[in-house]
């Protein structure tokens, strides 16, 4: 077993980096604001109108006390960014049409999936949780797919909500159930693209509804928390290897309270209020800033450390809903993706570097 003295060593080097990982924040996104600037779009113009948000939607620059030591010197979160509702597929298009590169924040807001009137029949004889059920619904949609070039989207009945898309200080939420009817082109391109990194929070999920509700295989997907959980495997050692909370992550890293008071609101809602919308758009300007420390807080790591920590434990595609490693074998396959593949944790704990 470790001493007393080397735990509180460990301890240290702990605090120590993530107190230069909030130096590196600071140069790299410059002084704090204090107020969030919104935008609403009307459908078709993509006009703008321009006000100060309060209340539920922003985000107040505080951490939590035990933090404060760790953290010197806290100072409220840069968050002034527009935030752009999309509710046509041409207005999707063009907002959409500038990215063709770079990297993004990316989140969804979902609720229930409704089945179709042949779901239903084929879950009267597989039953509605079953693997088989969804094999046959696949098998479906695939003969349907022969016949018209496209996976059907039965629009009315799609569980996600909303697509967040954040760039710069940019925060589109494109809402699916007012978008309806068509797929927005540049949405799907987008999404497949894999000239275009999408990076958040619990992206395993997020590519599984994106799968279930509208048949598309994401690429080239970074997953935050699990470039948070690498950061700080020596404070959560006895946590597993995969996806830490997005609001966790946020504070321990960037030193800032992430609002989550909406994350159990009703995405099923006809209308969605405007703390909704902000709430959405927060979580994807937030994963991009968290991404770009990240990116140097592995650097800095790794050369502590004295090896290399591979993209591979963080960074996937999607196949059929689940990830897959963005590399093929040497057979041409895709391999799957798990969370065992990063060394650093057995039996479900940190064993240290090896």
């Amino acid at each position: 077993m470790q001493s007393d003295r080397a735990m509180a060593e460990k301890a240290g080097a702990t605090r120590s980096r993530l107190q230069r990982f909030t130096l590196a924040l600071r140069s790299r996104l410059g002084p704090s604001t204090t107020t969030t600037k919104s935008t609403n779009s009307s459908r078709d113009t993509g006009k703008r109108e321009e006000g100060e948000v309060k209340g539920k939607g922003t985000v107040e620059g505080k951490a939590k006390e035990e933090d404060k030591a760790t953290l010197p010197g806290l100072q409220q979160f840069p968050h002034k960014y527009i935030l752009t509702r999309v509710e046509t597929e041409a207005h999707a298009n063009v907002v959409l049409g500038s990215i063709q590169d770079g990297d993004i924040g990316f989140d969804t807001e979902f609720t229930d999936r409704r089945s179709t009137p042949e779901e239903k029949l084929i879950e009267d004889r597989f039953g509605k949780g079953t693997a088989l059920r969804k094999a046959a619904i696949l098998g479906w949609q695939i003969v349907e797919l022969g016949k018209h070039k496209v996976f059907p989207v039965t629009w009315k009945n799609i569980g996600l909500r909303l697509v967040q898309i954040a760039r710069d200080n940019d925060v589109w939420v494109l809402d699916m159930w007012k978008i309806q009817e068509a797929m927005p082109k540049e949405l799907k391109r987008i999404l497949e693209s894999s000239n275009i990194k999408k990076t958040g929070g619990g992206l395993i999920r997020d590519i599984s509804v994106v799968w279930d509700n509208l048949r598309i295989e994401m690429r080239n997907l970074v997953d935050v928390g699990m470039m948070a959980k690498l950061v700080l495997a020596e404070k959560y050692p006895k946590m597993v290897y995969g996806n830490l909370a997005l609001k966790t992550s946020v504070e321990d890293i960037l030193g800032f309270e992430l609002p989550k008071d909406q994350s159990a609101t009703d995405w099923g809602s006809e209308m969605l209020t405007e703390e909704q919308i902000q709430y959405a758009g927060l979580d994807a300007i937030a994963s991009i800033r968290l991404y770009e420390v990240l990116v140097d807080a592995l650097k800095r790591q790794s050369n502590e450390i004295g090896q290399e920590i591979p993209a591979a434990w963080y960074r996937f595609n999607s196949r059929s809903g689940e990830p897959t490693r963005m590399k093929l074998s040497a057979e041409g396959t895709e391999i799957t993706w798990r969370t065992s593949d990063c060394t650093w944790y057995v039996g479900g704990k940190f064993q240290g570097y090896p």
